[in-house]
Order: C-alpha cells, then sequence, then structure tokens
C-alpha cells in the first residue's frame, strides 16, 4: 500500500506541474500585446489538463482521476488613432482644403516638368469670383496659402514643399 502512494503522489505532483507550465504558456501568448489596427480586439486562450493516475501494487490496481481543470483567460485591448495632421507637402494636381488637407504657409514647387504650371488659392470650392490670387509660371513658383483660404487648387505642377 506504501509504493501506491508514493506513485499516486508523484503522478499527481507531475499532473500539477504540467498543468501549472500550461498555464504559463497560455499567459505568455495571450499577452503579445500587438494590434495592428484601431478598434477593439479580443484573444480567448483555453486550456484544459486531466490527470489520471494507475497504481498497480501486487493483490489490488487502483485507478484515480482527477477532475478535468479549465483555464480561461480573455483579454481586450482597444486601440483609437489619432487622425493625421494636415499635410506639409503638397502632391502635384488637385484641390486641397487648407486647414484640413493642408496647412497655412509658404510653399516651393520646382519648375514643373509639364512645362507649365497652375495654382489658385480660392474663397470657395466652386462659384465664379471665388479666386483670391493665381499664377502660371513655367519656372519655381512660390506661394503664401493664408490661414482665411479655403481652399488651393494646383494643376501641371511637380509636388509644392512647405518652407
Amino acid at each position: 500500500m506504501r509504493n501506491s502512494t508514493i506513485h499516486l503522489i508523484c503522478y499527481t505532483v507531475v499532473a500539477a506541474i504540467a498543468f501549472i507550465l500550461g498555464a504559463v504558456i497560455i499567459l505568455i501568448v495571450g499577452t503579445d500585446g500587438s494590434s495592428a489596427s484601431a478598434g477593439a480586439t479580443t484573444s480567448t486562450a483555453t486550456s484544459t489538463t486531466t490527470a489520471t493516475a494507475t497504481v498497480t501494487d501486487p493483490g489490488s490496481t487502483t485507478t484515480t482521476t482527477a477532475p478535468p481543470e479549465t483555464t480561461t483567460r480573455t483579454k481586450t485591448a482597444t486601440v483609437t488613432a489619432e487622425p493625421p495632421p494636415p499635410a506639409t507637402d503638397i502632391p502635384g494636381d488637385g484641390t486641397f482644403e487648407v486647414g484640413v488637407d493642408v496647412q497655412p504657409g509658404t510653399y516651393v514647387s520646382g519648375a514643373p516638368a509639364s512645362g507649365s504650371c497652375y495654382w489658385s488659392r480660392l474663397s470657395s470650392s466652386s462659384g465664379s469670383g471665388n479666386i483670391i490670387d493665381n499664377n502660371i509660371s513655367s519656372g519655381q513658383s512660390i506661394v503664401t496659402i493664408a490661414a482665411s483660404d479655403a481652399f488651393f487648387e494646383t494643376s501641371r505642377c511637380d509636388g509644392w514643399t512647405k518652407r
């Protein structure tokens, strides 16, 4: 009887160590902390461990099964992305909203590959009489966009860089 008791105790210790090791692995895998995009992400890890010990002693056999133990760990992370700041550079062609798409300031565009560059500062997005200032050039262009401008339009120009 003494040997079967020792075997049962040893097997129980091994089963407990296996359970603890499994729980540690779940904790490590479940806490990677990565999130590729904005929003909420949830990860769940579950582990079930069942221990069975069979001890055979001359004249008797004892089988003991420990009840299954389940460990569940859930981790939820919410990431909110900040909106991008207005551009400090302006790509070639387009109509850009001041304060949203482009910051007020002075911008420079090199001599255009197209041969001529047109730009205009606008008081609104449409309608006649909305041009505050404009220019057509074949060389380097410089424009100062005011905070009071509503839009900046550029056509056939190379990219603009803020000074």
